[in-house]
Order: structure tokens, then sequence, then C-alpha cells
């Protein structure tokens, strides 16, 4: 068995018998409406050679635009059979038949899916965030993979499905030995860049530690899952275009940083494998394969932020959206509906965080929209109420977040052109207290029309 890494929580898995299955293919850069480039970039034989693979299997892990990336998909054949986990809700493969596919795949979880003498296994969402957090608002939309060949080689991919220790028993106990595990060492996360009230300093200390953390994370799991080889993956990219700035603040960790972590925790050296575009871990021969076309191989953090200065220029969707001169719009009226949409989520599943909402918008140029200066729309959560003023004062002792955003992102937004956990990246957040409301931020997903 053969496994060959492409990009990101891209792989090729090659049975003995020459089977294909290929992960996650996300290899047209720009998405998030302009912000997210692979990195290290591939070069230009390597991306045409990918996007003609004719594998006999496609696996999606979740819908998410690093994994899931309509554009990169679209190279592919329309009947081409693709594997997804049967996810409590169809978004999935609802998506996957917008794009004209019709050989979809919904496999139970936990359960081995037969690809001839091989199989496939995979496996539900561990938790709800890498902080292990779950509530009534976080859906599962995530999964892993574990494959066994017909010659016995085992291989568990955690893509980025966040894990805890417990989890890492449990892959042992469930599958045994294993040849290879792929884990994840990093995140894809708007923290700490767009937080207005960290200084550039704390953004940095916070960059540091969360790094730590996350690469300690990975060798613990490394080590109780006890894998002849381990391949971290899953989380290298670079923040560009109107975000390029934010690069500096990218938590995921370089190659020798990577290789450090895992000295210090005592692991064994020749257990780590790193894998660049094109390399390959060969399980029968128990080598790795090393593309001549892979670039910026070991990388540092600066390299990668001068490949995000590079891409500065790069356009941004949202932010060229335009509106012609004179047209108004009923700003007030579409937030108070969006406000609607949101409370009666609430209402659906009983839920009313004790934090007020501001949305702060500024108008811009290509799209004032009627406004003459930024106002600020704060949303009770506690009842369907919205305040709009041209000032913000908080609410005595009550929690607030505030969302700053350009009438650009805000008509985004409303129209179902972007999702809120993609606009973040586009707007500035403040939050007293300075904690993290992953059941608030699952009801911002209702603001739209």
């Amino acid at each position: 068995m053969k496994i060959e890494y492409i990009t990101n929580a891209s792989f090729l898995f090659t049975f003995s018998d020459g089977t294909t299955v290929l992960t996650d293919p996300w290899y047209e850069d720009g998405i998030y409406h302009g912000l997210l480039f692979n990195y290290p970039p591939m070069h230009e034989k390597q991306r045409t050679r990918y996007l003609n693979l004719k594998p006999d299997y496609l696996y999606i892990s979740h819908i998410h635009g690093d994994h899931f990336n309509p554009f990169t998909l679209s190279h592919f054949d329309k009947d081409i059979p693709i594997l997804i986990g049967k996810f409590p809700t169809p978004a999935l493969r609802l998506a996957l038949q917008q794009l004209g596919f019709t050989n979809i795949t919904e496999c139970t979880f936990d359960k081995p899916w037969e690809l001839g003498e091989h199989s496939i296994t995979i496996i539900k969402e561990f938790s709800g965030s890498s902080d292990d957090i779950v509530n009534e608002t976080n859906i599962p939309v995530d999964s892993s993979i574990y494959l066994e060949d017909g010659n016995g080689y085992k291989v568990f991919f955690a893509v980025d499905n966040p894990m805890q220790i417990r989890h890492a028993e449990q892959i042992k106990a469930t599958f045994g030995k294993l040849d290879a595990a792929i884990l994840a060492y990093s995140g894809a996360s708007i923290y700490p860049f767009v937080f207005s009230h960290y200084s550039d300093d704390e953004k940095h200390s916070r960059v540091a530690q969360l790094k730590a953390s996350r690469l300690q994370k990975f060798c613990q799991l490394a080590e109780i899952i006890d894998a002849d080889f381990n391949i971290p993956a899953a989380g290298s990219f670079v923040i560009a275009g109107t975000g390029y700035q934010y690069a500096q603040y990218q938590h995921q960790a370089c190659p020798e940083e990577i290789e450090s972590a895992w000295r210090n925790h005592n692991l064994n050296e020749n257990k780590l494998v790193m894998l660049s575009t094109g390399d390959a871990l060969d399980l029968a021969s128990r080598s790795t394969e090393h593309s001549p076309l892979a670039l910026d191989r070991n990388f540092t953090q600066q390299d990668r932020i001068n490949y995000a200065e590079s891409l500065a220029d790069f356009p941004c969707e949202l932010h060229r959206i335009t509106w012609p001169d004179g047209l108004m719009m009923p700003i007030n009226s579409l937030i108070f509906k969006a406000r609607a949409n949101v409370w009666s989520a609430q209402e659906r599943l009983s839920t009313f965080p004790d934090t007020d909402v501001v949305l702060h918008i500024k108008p811009v140029e290509q799209l004032q929209a009627g406004l003459q200066c930024p106002i600020y729309a704060k949303i009770d959560m506690k009842n369907e109420r919205v305040q709009i003023n041209t000032l913000f004062e908080p609410t005595e002792d009550k929690p607030y977040i505030k969302f700053t955003m350009t009438t650009q992102v805000l008509i985004a937004l409303l129209l179902g052109g972007t999702f809120w956990n993609v606009a973040e990246y586009h707007m500035t957040i403040e939050r007293v207290p300075d904690q993290f409301d992953p059941t608030l931020r699952s009801l911002m997903s209702y603001f739209k029309l």
C-alpha cells in the first residue's frame, strides 16, 4: 500500500492491487472568497497531474471549503464513486448532487465499506471542536477514515476531525496495531488575528501558546496510537488577498517546529514521516519516495509570510461587491428580518444566550446602501429586540460580542452569498468577556434573509 501526499488533507491511497482512493481534493486556490491558498504552493506540473487523476473512489470528509472544493471537483467525472459519511443532515450529499455527481454513497459511520478485497471505515466526528465542546447547536459535520488493505496494511487518517486523548485510545483499541497514522497538527480558525481587543504582542503570544498546545496534542495522540509511521497533515495554508497581513499570526507549525516538538516529546524519530507534495510512503518497502517537484519543502514562518505578501493583490469577491450610485437599501428592515430568523432558530432550539450581539456596519464607497455613517445594531439574544444607533453603548454588566463589517460583507451574509464562519475572516471581532461561545456562533449562521 502506498500513501501519497498532495496538499492539506488530500492524499492518494493506492492499495496493493492498484485500487485508488483520493481524499479531499483542494487544488484550486483562493477559497473563502479569495483568502485561503495552499502552502507550500503546488508546482504546476503537479497541479496538472492531480487535476487529471482518475481515482477509483473519492472520499470527502466534510463540507468545509478546504475539503469540499467545487472548483477542484469540477475536473472529475460526474459518475466517479464518492464515499461520504451518513451525517445527520444531508448538506454534503446535496452539495455534491448540485455539482452534478451521480454516484454518491452515504456510508454508515464506524462500519467497514468493502472496496473489493480492501475496506474503508468512515468514522464519525469525535467531538464538536478541538476544545471538546459539544452543544445543541453544533451539528456533527466532520469525519475520519480507517483503511485496510487486502494484504493487511492498516492506516488511520484523522483529517481535521478534532481528537482528544480518549479518542486515540479508542482508535488503538478498535483497530489494533497500525502501519500509519495521519494526524492533524494544527487547525484553521480566525483566532487570534481578527480580535481587535488583542494587541499585536498579545496576538503573537497567543499564537505561540496555541501552536505549542497543538503540537503537544499531536505528539500525545501519536504516542498513544503507536503506529509504525506518523504523518502530520491537514493544516498548511496561507491567508492571502485582503487578509495577507494575518499570515504572521497563523498558528500552523512549520516543518522544523513539528520535528522539534517530536524530539522534545522523546518519540522515535524514525516514526515521524514529513511529506511534501508528491512524496509517498510505501508501506511494503517501508521507504519514502521524495518528489523533485516539491516546493518550499522546509519552509519557515517568514517564507509563508512572504508568500502571503506576494498575493496581497489577489481579488476578494466580497470586497468587490458594488451598488449603483443612489440606490437605497432598507438596511434596518433587512437586519430585523435576519434577526427574526435567528430568533426562530433560538425558539426551536430553546437556546437564549445571555449575551448581546452587536453588528457594527461600516459603509464603503462601492456600496453605501444608503448609510451616511457607521451604525450599530445591538441584538438582545434573550428576546427579538434590535436597537440600531450611530453609537454603541454596552448594556451594563452584560456580556457582548461586536462584529465589525462592511456593508459588502453584510449584504453577502443577508443574501446567502457567504456563511457566517467564512465571513468572520472578513471582520474584526471584540468580545467581553474574552470567552468563546460555540452556541452563539452557531446561532449566527441563521442570520440571513
